[in-house]
């Protein structure tokens, strides 16, 4: 059996025996979790990433079997295609009830700033030249790793695209339904967009029938 299908049968063993709520710390990186209730996984190895996992495939979850996500400054990563493919992951891996919590950069805000407030872009992204406009280049480019930059309208529009029903905006270190995903680093607060979407359903029935 090869190493890759070993992990995988261990990662669905423990979901499948969890006695209390299972998580996910999708992109995880070196703020992994040592917590028996959460799941690390990333697309590189890192501190407490138990898992890599290429996201851009279906992933190694069955339908609803996870409780709740957290995602921070990880989905603009992805070119607006691929964000889609994951968000609907992300559907599909809940349970009804459950709630993903995701944080990306807040180009709204970017670009307001830009405009409005110049020299509060180069307090938190000073760049080499001094010049607001790098600042935003680093925002929307960052070495070409990130790929896509949202704003509040068009990540809601995704989120209720990939199913999901109840989409609202919140703020750093609060949530309504996500309260027990809330792993905000307050590093990203200023420049961050926070959302919480949720998949149809009554989570509680859903948690009991599993554990039956």
């Amino acid at each position: 059996m090869n190493l890759l299908l070993m992990k995988k049968r261990r990662l669905l063993r423990r979901i499948a025996d969890a006695e209390r709520l299972s998580y996910l710390n999708l992109g995880s990186g070196p703020r992994g979790l040592s917590d028996s209730h959460w799941i690390n996984v990333d697309g590189y190895r890192d501190t407490n990433v138990q898992y890599l996992m290429d996201f851009s495939r279906k992933w190694p979850f069955p339908d609803g079997s996870l409780d709740g996500i957290f995602c921070e400054h990880v989905f603009e990563h992805f070119d607006m295609d691929r964000g889609l493919a994951v968000l609907r992951e992300s559907y599909r891996v809940l349970q009804p009830g459950g709630c993903l919590r995701i944080i990306v950069p807040d180009g709204e805000k970017i670009l307001k700033s830009y405009f409005a407030n110049p020299s509060e872009l180069l307090v938190h992204r000073p760049g080499d030249t001094l010049c607001p406009m790098e600042a935003v280049n680093s925002y929307f480019r960052q070495r070409y790793d990130h790929q896509w930059i949202y704003d509040w309208q068009l990540l809601e529009h995704q989120l209720l695209v990939a199913g999901f029903g109840q989409v609202t905006r919140v703020s750093c270190g609060k949530g309504t339904i996500s309260k027990p995903v809330v792993l905000d680093d307050e590093a990203y607060e200023w420049e961050s967009l926070y959302v919480e979407a949720v998949k149809p359903g009554n989570a509680t029935n859903e948690l009991e029938a599993r554990r039956n």
